[in-house]
């Protein structure tokens, strides 16, 4: 992530982001049960989580990933 530019306040709000991913899981598992596959239903239907993912990937949109600039053939 230091290649890509973020600074130790960036570092605060990704390890925010892994204690709510966490968090969801947790409520996921007790909700829905502990096979991956009922786990995996919760999950599609979880609001927290698209709200989750949207907030990361406005976030990562900030921070330019090295590499991606150059042609790909």
């Amino acid at each position: 992530m230091t290649t890509r530019g973020c600074l130790e306040s960036d570092f605060e709000t990704i390890a925010e982001f892994l204690l709510r991913a966490a968090q969801i899981a947790s409520i996921v598992q007790r909700e829905h049960g502990k096979l991956q596959k009922d786990f995996l239903k919760g999950l599609q239907s979880n609001k927290d989580i698209v709200e989750l993912r949207n907030r990361v990937e406005n976030f990562a949109a900030q921070f330019a990933m090295p590499g991606f600039d150059a042609m790909m053939f």
